[in-house]
């Protein structure tokens, strides 16, 4: 009963340090991404990110369960009628940031199709997107040192924008 006393406020004291390791940066798109986004580990650790945070907001939820619950009561931040998105776009951006520049520039090529196939964009949607990117790469990629979730906030955004693809923003 010590140990597990003594695990229990190890945790309870190392979490707010993880949680604020982090950078605290917010853009459109990233609420809700991952199984930390409702419940009360989402309301405690709102506004973080990165790996501690989303560990400690998972943990959270799982050990309360009330995440379930707020999904079925519409409470805890949770809401059910959301539709489920795969986010895997940031993750791709943040893996194939120099050949996706390079495609984004052109237009054209397989880092961007892998990128417009992940976001969902159908075929025949899909030269609307290539020309969207090519047309707003400035604003897409404004420097250098980029993030890949400063990319994807800033390629929704422009995506926004767009009667075509504006769809594929939900």
């Amino acid at each position: 009963m010590k140990k597990i006393m003594i695990i229990v406020g190890g945790l309870l004291l190392i979490g707010p340090i993880l949680a604020h390791s982090t950078n605290h940066t917010h853009g459109p798109g990233s609420v809700g991404d991952g199984a930390s986004g409702c419940g009360w580990g989402a309301l405690l650790f709102d506004g973080n990110d990165g790996v501690g945070a989303h560990v400690l907001a998972v943990t959270t939820n799982n050990s309360f369960g009330n995440n379930t619950f707020g999904l079925s009561s519409g409470t805890n931040g949770c809401n059910a009628d959301q539709t489920i998105r795969y986010r895997g776009g940031r993750v791709y951006i943040g893996a194939n940031m120099t050949k996706l520049a390079e495609d984004m520039s052109r237009g054209s090529g397989e880092t961007l199709a892998g990128l417009s196939e992940i976001m969902g964009i159908a075929v025949e949607d899909r030269p609307a997107f290539y020309a969207v990117v090519k047309k707003h790469f400035a604003v897409i990629f404004p420097r250098e040192s980029v993030t890949g979730d400063e990319v994807m906030d800033a390629l929704l955004v422009v995506m926004k924008s767009d009667s075509t693809l504006s769809k594929y923003t939900g």
